[in-house]
């Protein structure tokens, strides 16, 4: 009997009701990037449209489309109807842009979207939809092939501020370079970190890089700008000169190498104070007399005295220096040693600051033979230090925060057990020979192409 009245049921509903029934739209989603093919740093952009028929009772979950060795910022979204087949479908438009950090191939593969609709008030579905793949690719141009580190804009402008506790300078007073570098359609991860040389006479103190983007709510430009600083300090008196800097950047708006260049900064005038001896009035000859009478009557003391002064001008001077230039060494090479960049690192989490740690990774991990962040997250193989990490480059790249984010505990947790499987075992005389490239305060000597690594 309950199958008759079933059937009986069907029998009874109307042949539009039944055809209604039968056929209910699904959502769309189209996924589109363009343009497929991009200078490194430059930037694409990647479309999704959800449409759901009838109406979307929340908005469409997205993913945030993180991709590797990329910068990744969601644009504008948009809201939109369209009809389709007869059918009134609404939903979202939105947008990522994606900046390659190198050159290689890049996807978007194995994501979807969640929509909640309702085609037939007041019912409601909730569906998944899987995205469709797409890929792109990322090139640096024949003829800035030389550029080592690679920067791309549209315009970049480099300006300095010369600060000085004294005027004149002298032993003990310090100068603050401050260099400032702004550019155009690229983020400011991806401008080049300037090296303040060591010089012989000025003790140096580099700071932490300030970095900060800024995009146009109309147009979606970015503006981004790079600040890096360091304090000379004077360790003796003489004439300095902190050195010319140039920066060589592929312009894509003529396709041409430029450059931009800061003038050499001289430190004029830089001397200890000194007194002079005062006058006694009298005659220089009475005064010589007097000192040759003193010396004949005293002529023992007299010669013991020159010669323990000739021993003293002897050895004083090359022990001081010998003194002097042990120090120096010891302390550039702790400031270049693996420690001291795992104790900026650790500080850096321990205050939860996001950007101060991701930088201080990146400082830290050429000390332990690893190149960049996914080369540390492959050696270390560690699934909750990728996950950490992930997270803290969310924060940053992709502007989300929410519960699924970094811990300062766990990710200095499983940053200092990577550590012990992963830095060499340096004696204390390797750790004083450092090679001079891993100075964060030096200049770089990778000059091959194939190994050269974009500004971070």
């Amino acid at each position: 009997m309950g199958s008759i009245a079933v059937l009986l049921g069907c029998a009874l509903q109307s042949p539009d009701a039944r055809a209604q029934q039968a056929v209910t739209p699904d959502p769309i989603v189209q996924v589109t990037i363009s343009p497929p093919r991009i200078v490194v740093g430059q930037q694409t952009t990647l479309s999704i449209l959800a449409l759901a028929p009838n109406y979307m009772t929340s908005p469409p979950e997205l993913p945030d489309f993180q991709v590797s060795n990329a910068v990744t910022r969601q644009l504008q979204s948009v809201n939109t109807s369209e009809q389709r087949d007869g059918v009134s479908y609404a939903g979202v438009r939105f947008e990522y842009a994606i900046s390659p950090q190198e050159p290689g191939s890049y996807a978007v593969v194995g994501q979807s979207v969640r929509i909640k609709f309702a085609a037939e008030p007041p019912a409601t579905r909730d569906v998944t939809v899987a995205l469709p793949p797409v890929s792109f690719e990322a090139f640096i141009p024949d003829a800035a092939s030389t550029l080592s580190p690679f920067v791309s804009a549209s315009s970049l402008t480099v300006e300095q501020d010369i600060k000085r506790s004294a005027e004149p300078l002298k032993a003990g007073d310090a100068v603050t370079r401050t260099i400032t570098i702004r550019a155009e359609g690229t983020p400011a991860m991806l401008l080049p970190p300037q090296q303040f040389p060591a010089i012989d006479g000025l003790r140096l103190y580099p700071v932490q890089p300030k970095l900060e983007d800024k995009v146009d709510g109309r147009t979606d430009v970015m503006t981004s700008t790079r600040i890096d600083s360091a304090t000379y300090m004077l360790e003796r008196a003489g004439d300095y000169e902190l050195p010319a800097i140039a920066i060589d950047w592929w312009n894509v708006e003529s396709g041409k190498i430029a450059q931009v260049r800061l003038d050499a900064v001289p430190l004029k005038g830089i001397a200890a104070a000194a007194g002079s001896a005062p006058s006694t009035g009298q005659p220089r000859g009475w005064a010589w007399d007097r000192a040759f009478d003193f010396i004949i009557d005293h002529w023992r003391a007299a010669l013991l005295l020159t010669a323990l002064i000739s021993v003293l001008a002897w050895f004083t001077p090359r022990l001081a220096r010998r003194a002097a230039t042990d120090l120096r060494r010891r302390r550039e090479a702790h400031l270049r040693s693996e420690a001291f960049a795992f104790h900026e690192l650790r500080h850096a989490i321990r205050r939860r600051d996001a950007k101060g740690s991701y930088f201080a990774l990146l400082q830290w991990l050429p000390r332990i033979d690893t190149v960049t962040a996914r080369d540390f997250k492959a050696a270390a193989r560690d699934p909750e230090l990728t996950r950490q990490l992930g997270a803290l480059e969310r924060q940053l790249f992709a502007g989300r925060r929410g519960s699924a984010g970094w811990s300062s505990g766990d990710l200095l947790r499983h940053v200092t057990a990577a550590r012990r499987s992963l830095r060499p075992r340096a004696t204390p005389r390797d750790v004083a020979g450092l090679p001079q490239y891993l100075n964060p305060a030096g200049t770089s000597h990778v000059t091959a192409h194939e190994n050269r690594k974009p500004a971070r």
